[in-house]
């Protein structure tokens, strides 16, 4: 569950009426329209997600961000702005930080999640990571990248069903994570067929297609565990798209 805490006016009520479906895998920890109340309540809380409002951020919308970032640690920060300054923007960018223009539904905020939606629902891969001193995990995935990648685990004709399964199960996470693995195959074939003007250029190509395919078995093993959750039969997955178009 990725838990969330929101500084917006109107936000908060549209998660209210939503229905559980759009809200799955997401908790709304608290939320405040009053940016004093809302840095009271912040380091209080176990937090994934803050999003907020930059019209609430005050004066100093930057030393009000990187205040709250120092109590909550999120793993992610989302700003939501109507209008503003294009100097204030671009001071609010950082690692870790989605700045969107409003509206902001609770589709695209849920949309803005999924890499963290995904992390919560494969907490063996993801979460042993964060036990491991940074060192080790830089020649981990050094040794990672040196190494010929599996064999596909999805043909284009899954991960195409896949991306269509909207009207069938109330969740955007398949739809997107299948983009991810579609996106990612392509790039590797992409690198395969790259043309060189010597030796160095093929190492450094043969070094993508490796390194593409070992992000993309990596995304395919999030995107299997991913469709065990939601019951989705991926050999299954034409038939029931055409099933549902046919409607």
């Amino acid at each position: 569950m990725v838990r969330l805490a929101i500084l917006h006016k109107t936000l908060p009520s549209y998660i209210a009426s939503s229905e559980q479906e759009e809200l799955r895998h997401l908790e709304l920890a608290f939320s405040s329209s009053d940016p004093a109340s809302f840095l009271q309540e912040v380091g209080k809380q176990n937090l994934q997600v803050l999003v907020l409002d930059l019209a609430l951020l005050g004066p100093d919308p930057v030393e009000y961000v990187e205040h709250l970032e120092k109590l909550a640690k999120p793993e992610m920060t989302l700003i939501v702005y109507a209008f503003a300054k294009w100097e204030t923007v671009e001071a609010l960018r950082a690692e870790k930080r989605h700045i969107m223009r409003a509206p902001l539904s609770v589709r695209a905020l849920r949309s803005n999640l999924i890499s963290l939606i995904v992390k919560q629902l494969t907490p063996g891969r993801m979460g042993s990571s964060s036990q491991t001193p940074a060192r080790a995990i830089g020649s981990s995935v050094a040794a990672l990248v040196d190494q010929q990648a599996p064999a596909r685990r999805y043909d284009d004709v899954q991960l195409a069903s896949l991306q269509e399964i909207e009207s069938v199960v109330d969740c955007e996470c398949p739809n997107q994570v299948a983009d991810l693995v579609l996106s990612l195959g392509a790039f590797e074939d992409y690198s395969a067929n790259c043309k060189n003007r010597n030796e160095a250029d093929a190492a450094v190509h043969a070094m993508l297609y490796r390194a593409t395919g070992q992000a993309r078995a990596i995304m395919e093993e999030a995107l299997g565990r991913l469709c065990q959750h939601e019951n989705i039969d991926v050999n299954d997955i034409p038939a029931r798209v055409n099933s549902v178009r046919q409607v």
